[in-house]
């Protein structure tokens, strides 16, 4: 399982927003953040012996996004995770302004 927030971020201006993702044990952690032309994403991963993984992307559309989502081995490990981030992705897409 996982937990999801939704906020606007402030820094960036009222039409920017942000969505944040973890796994239930805190190993997997995802930022999604709208912006102009597509959406900002950093995931997180904490690895054996105190080791992090830190990946930043850009995706232009919800496509290239949702299939992005779809070939990370760890959605087996976090399917609800997963399938909450693709969908929270897609409504970043899809959501005016």
């Amino acid at each position: 399982m996982g937990s999801m927030s939704k906020r606007a971020d402030p820094a960036a201006g009222a039409s920017s927003r942000i969505v944040t993702a973890a796994s239930s044990d805190g190993a997997v952690t995802f930022t999604l953040s709208a912006r102009p032309g597509g959406i900002s994403v950093q995931r997180n991963e904490q690895r054996p012996g105190g080791r992090r993984l830190v990946q930043s992307m850009r995706f232009s559309n919800a496509q290239s996004f949702v299939k992005w989502c779809e070939s990370d081995e760890l959605r087996f490990a976090y399917p609800l995770l997963f399938s909450n981030l693709a969908r929270s992705g897609r409504e970043l897409f899809d959501a005016p302004g």
